[in-house]
């Protein structure tokens, strides 16, 4: 089993921040080391010898420093990557961050709730853009390897658009169910019988038994494939819930490849 991917999250909003976090705790490949909202917070990855960073996710819209991080980095023997989000297009982004760091940019919109895919992608030495992204890249004549992804948000068939805000709600921001069962109006009991019911049509019923074919789930996209046979090899024999709970948040989260 690969090691975590070490993330570092910067924004000055703190919404932003609690947002990208959620995201990047709940997957299993990848751990937050650091929420920074300052320079100051972010020096230490650059200057400091015992730590360890792999990836920073930059939230370009809530961003003043961006030349002083293209700075550090430029500045630093450590080979740190930097993937951007943004809602609006921002070409300093390739102005200012060495293109060497550069691991991707996503429009948030775009890309919605597939940040860890995003970052693992990335640490894989694969690109990442949104198409906006990627046009914004172009404009600039910055150089975008051939082995790019261009990601989307997916829309996931066998969901109605209600089963799929409660399994954001329950499955992606994890709520509890009591909470979900407030926010629904129905009962405790119902809720669990809900979210059940979003297992089976996610195609969960039978992962315990090993016998779901993801064939029909994913696709055929043989990088997606990859990326769930590890998530599938990692859950092993475990018969908890909670395992096959972030199963699923990984099956919504996961982006198509354009």
């Amino acid at each position: 089993m690969k090691r975590d991917i070490l993330v570092a999250l910067y924004s000055e909003d703190p919404y932003v921040i609690n947002w990208m976090s959620l995201l990047v705790v709940r997957d299993w490949r990848t751990r937050v080391i650091t929420t920074a909202s300052q320079l100051t917070e972010l020096s230490e990855l650059f200057q400091g010898t015992n730590v360890l960073c792999d990836t920073i996710v930059v939230d370009l819209d809530n961003c003043s420093y961006l030349k002083q991080i293209g700075k550090f980095l430029s500045d630093s023997t450590k080979s740190i990557k930097v993937l951007g989000l943004t809602r609006k297009q921002n070409l300093d982004f390739f102005k200012v961050i060495p293109e060497e760091a550069i691991s991707g940019l996503l429009y948030k919109q775009e890309i919605e709730d597939s940040l860890g895919w995003a970052i693992s992608f990335g640490f894989d030495n694969t690109p990442v853009y949104t198409a906006m992204a990627l046009d914004d890249a172009w404009k600039v004549n910055f150089f975008v390897p051939k082995n790019r992804l261009v990601l989307k948000s997916r829309n996931y068939p066998g969901l109605t658009d209600r089963q799929s805000a409660i399994a954001k709600l329950a499955i992606i921001f994890s709520i509890t169910r009591r909470d979900l069962a407030d926010e629904l109006k129905i009962s405790d009991q119902w809720s669990y019988g809900v979210v059940s019911e979003l297992y089976n049509n996610l195609g969960l019923g039978d992962i315990l038994d090993k016998n779901q074919n993801f064939e029909s789930i994913l696709e055929n996209d043989k990088v997606i494939k990859t990326h769930i046979d590890g998530i599938l090899e990692d859950l092993g024999d475990s018969k908890k819930a909670r395992d096959l709970e972030t199963l699923a948040f990984h099956l919504l989260t996961m982006p198509v490849i354009e």
